[in-house]
């Protein structure tokens, strides 16, 4: 699942959503282990859910970079050790392999319901969650997040953990739902990186549902005036683990001033093909842009350049796609 909204980040995964929300799942019983005890929820003890095929979430998203109205996340299958995740939109799971806002997308954990962040399991809950119960994680890029039970109830558990850095995650395990209803990750800036808010759920999820395996992140910002820039340094050799990418997704963002003089142009091409993507920035022109090209060489050119009042921020994933019927 997934990796993080860093320059040269590799293999990210999922997770959105995390936890980018870390959503996965399918029809559980996440249900109370010991029960209620006491009045003050010192004893309540909530136990793991179980997931089946079917079982989807959607979700409410909003992300520093974009807001994206609703997601919908679906318990596609699982294996011996492992659920898989994927989305009900084709588009959610492409913008999932280049931004990273759905960290839980792809795989979750059986034994314990870890999501995987450059293949590597992180506990987000320990279960059985009680209060005060505390245990540590990694999560978009940032190592040691202490996590802490710090309320609990019959039908939810409150969890907040933080980094040494200053960021911080305020999510919740929810019985009914079988997992996360919210979701907010800040930064140490104090600005909101992902808020996940749970919309619906339910168990009976038929259709098809996907997910793009993204990796070899590009990420910058270029500001003008009359900057250049080429590289070939991303999306080269595929999947270090699963193979060539089928394809390579992009997220453009631009805002050019309204001054005569501003704008640019950018060409993103395979090193076998002719122009792939060619983008022309004029005076006052502003867009968000989603999108994907192919290639055959594997090895991919980036050129830029702006003039006057100009910012460009391009982020380029290669991504490796999977469809499953549910």
């Amino acid at each position: 699942m997934t990796s993080v909204l860093n320059n040269g980040m590799k293999d990210q995964r999922i997770i959105v959503l995390a936890f980018s929300v870390i959503l996965l799942g399918t029809s559980f019983g996440g249900c109370l282990g010991n029960g209620l005890l006491s009045d003050d929820g010192d004893s309540v003890s909530i136990s793991a859910p179980i997931w089946n095929k079917g079982h989807y979430w959607e979700y409410g998203i909003k992300t520093a970079d974009i807001e994206i109205s609703t997601t919908m996340i679906v318990a596609v299958d699982d294996n011996v050790t492992d659920y898989y995740i994927g989305t009900a939109s084709l588009i959610d799971a492409k913008r999932h392999a280049v931004l990273n806002y759905n960290p839980a997308l792809g795989r979750v954990q059986m034994s314990d319901f870890s999501i995987y962040e450059n293949n590597i399991a992180q506990l987000i809950f320990d279960f059985p969650l009680e209060k005060n119960k505390d245990w540590s994680f990694s999560l978009y890029g940032k190592g040691g997040f202490a996590a802490t039970v710090v309320d609990i109830q019959a039908d939810r558990a409150d969890i907040v953990a933080t980094n040494s850095d200053g960021a911080r995650i305020d999510y919740n395990f929810d019985v009914d739902a079988k997992w996360i209803n919210s979701f907010v990750f800040t930064e140490s800036t104090g600005e909101t990186i992902l808020e996940m808010q749970l919309a619906k759920h339910g168990d009976d999820y038929t259709g098809n549902s996907y997910f793009c395996r993204g990796g070899d992140l590009y990420d910058e910002e270029f500001i003008g005036p009359d900057f250049g820039y080429y590289d070939t340094e991303f999306a080269n050799e595929g999947h270090e683990r699963y193979g060539p990418w089928n394809y390579v997704v992009y997220y453009l963002e631009a805002k050019i001033g309204s001054e005569p003089g501003s704008g640019g142009e950018l060409i993103l091409r395979d090193h076998e093909s002719t122009d792939i993507l060619v983008e022309t920035f004029s005076p006052g022109n502003s867009k968000n842009e989603l999108g994907t090209v192919m290639g055959t060489s594997g090895n991919w050119t980036l050129e830029i350049s702006l003039s006057g009042d100009a910012d460009v921020r391009i982020r380029i994933a290669g991504a490796i796609e999977y469809s499953y019927a549910v």
